[in-house]
């Protein structure tokens, strides 16, 4: 056993504390415990133990304690692994002498910094210039986060800040960690700006600034993140426009500004990014005007979130071509017009509100055909006429809420209707029937009439259509029979003036008039010899 180089007990159900005898193995260049429920703490002298240790690796265990400063000792260490544990104290700042360390994941644990003390590790670890990933988030790292974190190796791909009580600004040259593919600073309190310098980060794939209170414009340098895949940066205090040049970011999937102090419209470019898949997310700002055509140019977009803005104008028709969409949220806006009958190429849509606007008209039918719809929110708008009964053939939708409109007569039972726990039609006042459990008056047999009429009553409308369109086919086609018949009439009276000038007259009357032929009345002679 002395001989052992490889110690790899992950993913087990050890329990209780580490054998002493473990740290006798001198030859050891792997020790990992991971992903049990060991516990105990690290032994001081463990610098002592290992001098070819390279991979030390205790994550999602119960140990606490401090970590010994002995570490550093352990000169040949690349990756060091003791996350998700119940380590505290202050991170040693000797760490800086691992000059060949890779990886540092202390994240998910109870360290400690303020702006009196602990912050130290930071600088040194400026030393390790092999540095790749640096773990620190959900820990009880408290104060200014030091300036010298930007002194950290160019080589650093990874650095997670996130889930403490740090405070202060971002650094201002934090643009000098060139390497970096991971940013996340996200549920901290730092505040100020968004550095211009950030845009220097050319490789970074993720960018997290969620949950913070940085405040003031977003750069415009974010559009030379050429490569950003993910950027979150919701619950701030961002304000100004959404920079048009954020069109730039093609490898885009996610984008999230919500909950900001953003204001202006839209920029189509940002509409237009062909890589928008999972979802786009700018509710709850100050953003205004109208909804850009461009919208429709989301065909791969999951979900749409534009709640609670100012947006107004119509919904675009070119909404109806954003055809992977699952969650499609307007509501909390000033819309105006019609739901748009393109919604209907919507099958995948899962939800879909549309909550306190100023739409009206009727609710179109075709809503009754998106077969995968389970939640419809339509409610505080100006929607008038009957409640379509084809909703109640979504056999998925299992919330309903039709609340404060001008919606009136019978109340569909089936589907959706039948539960009342399921459907919110408050303060339609002309509604009535349906289910029992919604306590509405009868409709009276007029109404109830005027429901069955309702039924066939858009087949009526494109039967009527139909007929109107035959009916003046017809009509068209005999003017044009008439017209023709008076005008071949017309052609052989005038054919007949021409080769009979003199009035026809019947035998009859010549036979009386000439007295039978007689000779007497003969007017002239013509001998036959003449013609031959």
């Amino acid at each position: 056993m002395r001989g052992l180089q490889v110690l790899v007990l992950r993913l087990n159900s050890l329990s209780g504390v580490l054998p002493h005898s473990l740290y006798n193995l001198s030859l050891l260049t792997n020790l990992e415990v991971g992903d049990n429920m060991l516990s105990g703490t690290i032994p001081a002298y463990i610098g002592d133990r290992f001098p070819s240790i390279k991979v030390l690796a205790f994550p999602n265990n119960q140990f606490s304690g401090i970590i010994p400063p002995s570490l550093s000792n352990l000169s040949a260490l690349t990756k060091l692994a003791l996350q998700a544990n119940f380590f505290m104290g202050y991170v040693p700042p000797t760490l800086g002498k691992l000059r060949g360390l890779t990886h540092l994941y202390l994240g998910d644990n109870r360290l400690e910094a303020n702006d009196s003390q602990g912050w130290e590790f930071i600088t040194s670890l400026g030393n390790c210039s092999r540095l790749q990933v640096l773990v620190l988030g959900n820990n009880s790292f408290s104060g200014q986060l030091p300036n010298s974190v930007a002194n950290l190796s160019s080589t650093l791909q990874a650095l997670y800040l996130g889930d403490n009580r740090i405070f202060g600004n971002i650094p201002i040259n934090i643009g000098n960690l060139v390497g970096l593919t991971l940013l996340e600073m996200a549920n901290t309190s730092v505040t100020g700006l968004i550095p211009e310098s950030i845009g220097q980060l050319r490789n970074l794939v993720v960018l997290g600034l969620y949950n913070t209170s940085l405040s003031g414009l977003i750069p415009s340098s974010l559009g030379n993140l050429t490569q950003l895949n993910i950027l979150y940066a919701y619950y701030g205090n961002l304000e100004g426009p959404i920079p048009s040049n954020l069109g730039n970011l093609k490898n885009l999937f996610v984008l999230d500004l919500s909950t900001n102090q953003l204001n202006g419209s839209i920029p189509m470019e940002v509409l237009k990014l062909p890589q928008l898949s999972w979802y786009l997310d700018l509710s709850y700002n100050s953003l205004s005007g109208p909804l850009p055509t461009e919208v429709g140019s989301l065909t791969n977009t999951n979900e749409l979130i534009l709640s609670g803005n100012q947006l107004l104008g119509t919904i675009p028709d070119s909404i109806g071509n954003c055809i992977s969409l699952v969650r499609l949220l307007l509501d909390h806006n000033s819309f105006e017009g019609t739901i748009p009958q393109s919604l209907k190429n919507l099958k995948g849509l899962a939800l879909l509100n549309l909550t306190m606007n100023k739409l009206s008209g009727s609710i179109p039918n075709t809503l009754a055909s998106i077969g995968n719809l389970q939640q419809l929110y339509l409610a505080h708008n100006n929607f008038s006429g009957f409640i379509p009964t084809d909703l109640q053939n979504l056999t998925l939708l299992s919330k309903l809420d039709l609340s404060f409109n001008d919606l009136h007569g019978e109340v569909p039972k089936g589907g959706v209707f039948a539960n009342a726990t399921h459907l919110s039609i408050d303060g339609n006042d002309e509604l009535c029937g349906g289910n029992p459990q919604l306590h509405l008056a009868p409709c009276s047999m007029a109404a109830v009439e005027k429901n069955k009429r309702r039924l066939s009553r858009s087949l009526m409308v494109t039967v009527a259509s139909i007929s109107s369109l035959l009916f003046l086919g017809l009509l068209v086609a005999l003017i044009h029979l008439i017209h023709k018949r008076l005008r071949q009439r017309k052609e052989i009276q005038h054919i007949t003036t021409i080769d009979e000038p003199y009035e026809r007259v019947s035998y009859h009357v010549l036979a009386n008039g000439t007295k039978g032929f007689s000779d007497t009345n003969l007017l002239g002679k013509r001998k036959l010899w003449h013609c031959l």
